[in-house]
């Protein structure tokens, strides 16, 4: 199941990180912030995804963003909610895009030709986590729901900061190449 899982969802993931170049509507309204944090779920394992190497602080930005959009998108497909990660996507496109090249950036200037397909590899092996993670509680879909509700009273422009403080469970521990970690507004 995992498999199909992984091969439905590895071509949506890649096209939503590294695909759009258009830039999100200058007239979308702003909405306040959450005024509540949800309550994350309870401590459950997780199966590990693979990495080794260290990330600048950019760089890891792009990571957390990455999991926490692989996060909603797997919640959404698990829980019927295509529709919400949809707004979701539309509405932070621009952040997501930016984040997905940075992402992807990362890797080909790490792993040279084989970047593309280290990315997919860790592309498939979040998702598989974010899935096994998630499908572990009965919470999931409320989970979700709380998750997508959050997200769309987040400021264009603030998904980092919404990813730093929301990181998502199966994004792996990631050692720092050296900087200041990046500032929080």
């Amino acid at each position: 199941m995992h498999s199909r899982f992984a091969q439905i969802l590895l071509p949506l993931a890649a096209t939503l990180i590294l695909g759009s170049c258009t830039a999100p509507s200058e007239n979308a309204a702003s909405a306040p912030p959450p005024t509540e944090a949800a309550a994350p779920p309870a401590s459950r394992p997780v199966t590990p995804v693979a990495f080794s190497g260290c990330v600048s602080p950019q760089e890891r930005e792009a990571f957390e963003v990455y999991a926490l959009r692989t996060e909603a998108l797997v919640g959404a497909q698990s829980c019927r909610m295509t529709d919400r990660f949809n707004k979701f996507a539309t509405k932070f496109r621009g952040e997501l895009t930016t984040q997905g090249r940075a992402l992807r950036g990362y890797y080909q200037k790490n792993y040279g030709k084989s970047g593309d397909a280290t990315l997919d590899k860790f592309v498939t092996e979040l998702a598989n986590a974010s899935f096994v993670d998630g499908s572990g509680g009965a919470d999931f879909c409320a989970a979700t729901t709380n998750l997508f509700n959050d997200l769309m009273v987040a400021q264009i422009g603030q998904l980092v900061a919404f990813s730093a403080q929301h990181p998502a469970r199966t994004l792996p521990a990631m050692d720092s190449c050296g900087g200041a970690p990046p500032k929080r507004p």
